[in-house]
């Protein structure tokens, strides 16, 4: 077994700063066909408790996710 000596010690320059790049800005959908818009603000108020089951659901095992 041999044991190396490094004596010379070199420092590396500091990493960089990322710069934070703004979001790019979203678009709004427009409506599907010119529905009702009742039944648009429905759906909407609907879809994120029934996301929130299925996530639910899926955590607890009772869906199973294959891809």
């Amino acid at each position: 077994m041999t044991a190396v000596l490094f004596d010379e010690v070199v420092t590396a320059p500091p990493a960089p700063r990322p710069t934070v790049a703004p979001a790019p800005k979203r678009t709004p959908r427009p409506p599907a066909a010119g529905g009702d818009p009742m039944v648009d603000a429905a759906s909407r108020l609907l879809s994120i408790p029934l996301r929130h089951l299925y996530a639910a659901l899926w955590r607890v095992g009772v869906i199973e996710v294959t891809a």
